[in-house]
């Protein structure tokens, strides 16, 4: 999984900002503190930043959205283990793309758990984005598709997730500067850290076949 870092400990750093480094030799490796000093700030969380008092941690979920997750778990983990991807990861893009809403639809038109636009959903099979298993079925293959263009970079696969594979290209296959996007990236990445923690703490019997 080159490319993942993700530091979750407290710190001067709020969890919105974007940190890059290129020490590595193979591309850049992002993460949401920086972790050593080749690591330079790549865009501020304005929100956070300006409001002295926001939390330098994630909101926890409300009760609302922990029995949705909970309700489709079982899904997210036979899912996740048909594509070669971990739990958390596949649990942290559902998280931070519609917060386990079935329902959910973006102004831009996404919908679904995993937020499918139309042309990502007809490529991937899912006839109706609302249903809870060809949604997470269709994102978690396309997820796996951008992990093997981008040789396994969780980062660039997530920008591309969320800004589309063209505009990760346009940038030299970095993260594209876009507030959206450089916001998205190290939230999922710190999701998914968390959650992989958590599954680490409690081990899950596997999927049922």
């Amino acid at each position: 999984m080159a490319g993942l870092v993700c530091a979750c400990t407290s710190g001067a750093a709020h969890a919105g900002d974007v940190y890059v480094s290129y020490a590595n030799g193979s591309g850049a490796t992002y993460a949401s503190q920086p972790l050593d000093s080749t690591y330079t700030l790549l865009l501020r969380d304005e929100a956070a930043s300006t409001h002295a008092a926001a939390p330098a941690a994630l909101p926890k979920e409300s009760a609302d959205m922990r029995k949705r997750r909970e309700g489709l778990e079982p899904l997210i983990r036979e899912t996740a283990a048909r594509y070669g991807l971990e739990p958390a990861l596949v649990r942290a893009i559902a998280h931070v793309e519609s917060r386990f809403n079935t329902n959910a639809v973006s102004p831009a038109g996404a919908a679904g758990i995993m937020q499918l636009m139309p042309g990502t959903a007809k490529r991937y099979g899912a006839v109706s984005r609302h249903d809870p298993a060809q949604n997470l079925d269709a994102g978690a293959r396309y997820f796996k598709d951008l992990l093997g263009q981008y040789a396994g970079n969780i980062a660039l696969a997530l920008a591309a997730y969320n800004a589309g594979e063209r505009n990760v290209e346009r940038h030299a296959k970095r993260v594209p500067p876009f507030r959206e996007t450089m916001l998205y990236v190290p939230e999922v990445l710190t999701r998914y850290e968390s959650y992989r923690r958590a599954d680490l703490a409690t081990p899950q019997l596997p999927p049922q076949q």
